[in-house]
């Protein structure tokens, strides 16, 4: 496939995967303003709007869906359109103009309940276990993953959803050694997920984590994915935090 979509392309995320995609014909879009994506093409729309959905996937072989409010503290009526009102929009965009595959963003947050209750030493999360989310917004990729699933079971859409880690350069504190994603990491896993054959699948984006407890084993044998960094490489210098995983239990953050 040679036709990308990247939604979301004013983010964080997006500008971390950018350099991963060269040799693709690249689309963009955002709500807001994108810059550094030279050579692609670049909209601005909500893609809560079918119209600006169906126009964004027109002509595009894959999509990758990075496009959310992030924020694990949000409310849920900021929560609303762009996590679950926009992915319902756009993979139904995607359906209809005959896109082929969907990697869309989810994140660890959707199972972070285990996280937040405290899990036996040694355990890992398996990716089959049920959902658990830890928040409003985790909650938000829980639907997009089961939205996902029956699209892809529709049989007309391939659709991988990406449980992701907190994407950073390196980690900045304690709780970013089990989850963090390095950005060469990202680009190896997201790129994998545009070229594998698989119908739907669900699987965590974090690197090779020593202290990880996020089982990215099905990403390696159904993708190729095959992480190359370690946070551990960088514990002796972090400070003590949470990562940003939530540790809570309520309507919104502190």
């Amino acid at each position: 496939m040679t036709a990308v979509l990247v939604t979301g392309a004013a983010g964080g995320v997006a500008g971390h995967l950018r350099s991963g995609l060269t040799g693709l014909d690249l689309r963009v879009v955002d709500t807001r303003e994108v810059a550094g994506w030279d050579g692609a093409e670049v909209r601005t729309g909500d893609l809560t709007d079918p119209d600006v959905a169906a126009a964004a996937v027109e002509g595009m072989d894959a999509v990758v869906h990075l496009a959310a409010n992030p924020h694990p503290g949000a409310a849920w009526s900021e929560l609303r359109g762009p996590n679950a009102d926009a992915v319902v929009t756009l993979l139904d965009a995607a359906r209809k103009a005959g896109v082929g595959r969907v990697v869309l963003a989810s994140s660890v947050h959707a199972v972070g309940g285990y996280v937040a209750d405290g899990l036996p030493a040694g355990t890992v999360i398996d990716p089959a276990w049920p959902a658990r989310p830890c928040c409003a917004y985790g909650a938000t990729k829980v639907f997009a993953e089961a939205y996902g699933r029956s699209v892809a079971d529709g049989g007309e859409l391939s659709v991988l959803c990406l449980r992701l880690g907190g994407v950073l350069a390196r980690p900045t504190d304690t709780g970013n050694l089990i989850g963090w994603l390095a950005p060469s990491d990202l680009r190896r896993l997201v790129l994998a997920a545009l070229e594998a054959d698989v119908r739907y699948g669900c699987y965590f984006g974090v690197s090779a984590n020593t202290r990880g407890v996020f089982d990215y084993a099905n990403a390696t044998a159904e993708l190729g994915y095959r992480p190359e960094l370690d946070s551990e490489a960088y514990a002796a210098d972090v400070t003590p935090g949470d990562g940003g995983l939530c540790r809570w239990r309520g309507e919104s953050t502190p």
